[in-house]
């Protein structure tokens, strides 16, 4: 089973609407957590919570229980049991849905916020809430940055669209037969909503070839896996570009 731990960080500036951020701390069986962080507008701190399972569900792993804790009874009832603010529902139905659709057996807990990856879920929380955005962005479109460091395990992908910043430590897998730069940036194709062109920056040459032409790779496992990302982001409408 995979564990999930979220919270949220909200900020009211009018009546109704305020600066909102999510974290989350995912593990799913990989050597090292997958910490994600994403900021958005919110008319509460609850829709904000309920935002960060969605992100959960829509990061876990598809076909495979999560286990989902949280320290907001309104979000774990609304989903639960079906209880709480109407405000929270079409998201509620939409964590639901994709459950559904990803063939994820949710089970929901509560955790206080002291414990370990809750504190952790929490200050990416904070951070997604407090950052800052160079300028405002038009269009069904996002920009990405990949940052790799050499002999580094993990990669840094920073995703930042009209109204929202999102930030996620994707581990790099040595045994994996597709090259790091090529994980992260299917890692960032995986962030992208659906219709969305992905403007991706610092992507190695390398990544653009196999991502361009997965049969450029040389490893069945690896053909398997580029073009497996390919068809999801072609079905979804995502393009991918880069700068």
């Amino acid at each position: 089973m995979n564990h999930a731990y979220v919270d949220a960080s909200w900020r009211e500036e009018e009546a109704e609407r305020g600066q909102g951020g999510w974290g989350l701390v995912l593990l799913d069986g990989g050597e090292l957590p997958r910490r994600i962080g994403g900021q958005l507008q919110a008319p509460d701190n609850n829709a904000a919570e309920m935002r960060a399972v969605l992100e959960a569900v829509r990061s876990a792993p598809a076909g495979q229980p999560l286990s989902i804790y949280s320290d907001n009874w309104a979000v774990l009832h609304a989903i639960g049991k079906g209880k709480g603010p109407a405000s929270l529902w079409p998201v509620r139905d939409e964590v639901l849905d994709l459950a559904l659709t990803r063939n994820i057996a949710l089970r929901l807990s509560y955790v206080p916020r002291t414990r370990r990856h809750m504190r952790a879920a929490h200050d990416l929380a904070n951070a997604a809430r407090l950052g800052q955005h160079s300028g405002p962005l038009s269009g069904p479109w996002a920009e990405v940055n990949l940052d790799l460091r050499e002999g580094s395990q993990l990669a840094r992908v920073a995703l930042r669209r009209p109204g929202e910043r999102v930030s996620a430590e994707v581990p790099l897998d040595p045994l994996d037969p597709l090259p790091p730069s090529a994980q992260a940036l299917l890692a960032a194709a995986a962030l992208a909503q659906p219709g969305e062109t992905v403007r991706v920056r610092r992507a190695s040459k390398l990544a653009r070839a196999l991502w361009d032409n997965p049969l450029r790779s040389l490893l069945p496992a690896a053909q398997a896996r580029l073009l497996a990302a390919r068809a999801q982001a072609d079905s979804a409408g995502v393009v991918v570009e880069f700068e």
